[in-house]
């Protein structure tokens, strides 16, 4: 009773799924452990020459993660890293798209035209995108969290160094500016201290929110140990995909059963043995429905129908789809939500949608 599901009957459909985190380090609760969440700081250095970097004197951050394990991460190298791979050569024009970019600057992510980032000269460099200076606080999020990358405008960071709070979202472009002075970000024109310009940059493929602004509102963002504290959103991403099969029931097919229920005296295509009183249990796990009275004389298999099924307008009803592969094994079992006539006249399709 199997039939082969015919190509254009089959479908696979990806969809991009999100899932929002909430994390915080702030008033004495710290759950960046739980999600391996490493508040970071880095440093400029030299890397070369005499002393040059040296593990024994280099300062470090030092992380525990949730399996309790002792993370440390070079501030210098660090620092070294993310300004090669997010900030050099960014701001070497005034105009972002004719700048020669580091690979992952943007990511998978483009500043368009009508960003105040390409308005015209200046308003990049007023913007300060893409600068960095010397040291640059860091949030580093796990890939087994944000998936296959942090979803671009979804971070939100707030940040209690100075009091009252400081709300820090990103563009959806990979910059990170101040709420309170959105509509100078946005459109491109900072007020005459500056404020309104970018604070930093989010890498959504490697889920790193970087804080590069030297202003002193700012000093402490997400600062780890050297701030009063602070709370993350961030949505994560993930692509499922969407099974789809149309499993087709011509007309007059299927009016069979293999059903135990439907043979003279339930006794289907198997023999059992005779069995003392006090092996019911075992009898009862073969021939299931619980009213039956078991006879301890045994069964002997006859393939003859009960009296109920030979009857001209009978018809078994569908409760239970299966689908194999092509080597018998039973891969997915879609139930209906009601049991459905298998009406011999009648041709049925049955739609079975799944998501992995």
């Amino acid at each position: 009773m199997f039939t082969p599901i015919r190509k254009q009957d089959q479908a696979v459909t990806p969809y991009e799924i999100h899932k929002q985190f909430s994390v915080q380090y702030y008033g004495g609760v710290d759950t960046t452990i739980d999600l391996d969440i490493m508040p970071l700081h880095a440093i400029t250095g030299s890397m070369m020459g005499n002393p040059g970097f040296s593990t024994a004197t280099s300062p470090v951050n030092t992380f525990t993660n949730s399996k309790g394990e002792v993370i440390k991460i070079y501030k210098e190298p660090l620092y070294r890293q993310i300004k090669l791979n997010f900030f050099e050569f960014a701001n070497s024009d005034n105009r972002l798209y004719q700048s020669p970019q580091p690979q992952h600057v943007l990511d998978s992510n483009h500043i368009p035209f009508g960003h105040p980032a390409t308005a015209g000269s200046g308003s990049y460099e007023e913007l300060g995108l893409r600068k960095i200076y010397d040291d640059v606080n860091v949030i580093s999020i796990p890939q087994k969290i944000f998936g296959e990358g942090v979803k671009s405008g979804s971070i939100e960071l707030t940040d209690y160094s100075f009091g009252s709070a400081i709300t820090v979202k990103d563009d959806g472009y990979g910059n990170l500016y101040d709420t309170a002075y959105e509509t100078e970000f946005k459109s491109g024109k900072p007020t005459s201290d500056g404020s309104g310009s970018a604070l930093g940059v989010v890498s959504y493929d490697h889920g790193l929110i970087m804080i590069s602004t030297t202003g002193s509102r700012y000093t402490n963002v997400a600062g780890g140990s050297g701030g009063t504290g602070w709370k993350l959103k961030f949505d994560s991403t993930r692509t499922i995909y969407e099974h789809e099969y149309t499993c087709t029931v011509p007309s007059d097919r299927y009016n069979g059963t293999m059903n135990i229920s439907t043979t003279k005296e339930r006794s289907g295509s198997l023999t059992i043995p005779s069995s003392s009183a006090h092996d019911t249990d075992v009898l009862r796990q073969v021939l299931a429905p619980a009213e039956f009275a078991y006879k301890t004389s045994g069964y002997n298999s006859a393939p003859v129908a009960a009296n109920v099924v030979t009857h001209s307008f009978f018809a078994p009803y569908i409760t239970t789809v299966g689908l194999y592969n092509d080597f018998g094994d039973l891969l997915a079992i879609a139930k209906t939500s009601r049991p459905i006539r298998n009406d011999p006249e009648l041709a049925l399709s049955f739609v079975i949608r799944f998501d992995i």
